[in-house]
């Protein structure tokens, strides 16, 4: 994966897809996973929807480890010490909540429409419909904490540049 696309670091382009994706997917799996008639609708874009979050979740950490040393190698020549805070645990903890919405979406969607000819039984749905409740609040939350550690990163000094000359 090239570290940078059009002059841009990979990570900021690819993150914005997994802070819009995540949790529209998950608020989307709970609004149609909440009636029967919206899942056989809506459930397998919904499902669709999770799993291209997850796939840019993962391709935003795996763009974050060479950014992080990028920067690091810069700071280091410049004499300076680079700091990242809490944003590196709080992306890899989204990263694995991404993952496991993806994962539990797809097994929400194959429940709800392959469950009755396998003989699961008629609460099956209900119950795989709780689970992606619970873990699309996790998605939701951590991917928020992960985007805003990440754009108090790259925001927290701009103000300080604008009045100086």
């Amino acid at each position: 994966m090239p570290n940078s696309v059009f002059g841009l670091p990979t990570h900021a382009l690819l993150v914005h897809g997994a802070v819009v994706l995540v949790p529209l997917a998950s608020l989307t799996l709970v609004l149609v996973g909440w009636r029967a008639d919206w899942r056989r609708a809506y459930l397998a874009p919904a499902t669709a929807l999770a799993v291209v979050g997850a796939v840019f979740a993962f391709l935003a950490q795996q763009s974050g480890g060479p950014l992080k040393r990028a920067i690091r190698n810069a700071a280091d020549r410049a004499g300076q010490r680079a700091s990242f805070g809490s944003h590196p645990q709080d992306g890899n903890t989204a990263f694995a909540f991404a993952i496991a919405l993806g994962v539990v979406a797809a097994g929400f969607w194959a429940i709800d429409r392959h469950g009755p000819a396998r003989g699961l039984p008629k609460w099956a749905p209900a119950a795989a419909y709780a689970v992606v409740a619970v873990v699309a609040v996790g998605a939701t939350v951590t991917m928020v904490l992960a985007g805003h550690s990440g754009a108090t990163l790259v925001w927290k000094n701009v103000g300080t540049y604008a009045g100086s000359r």
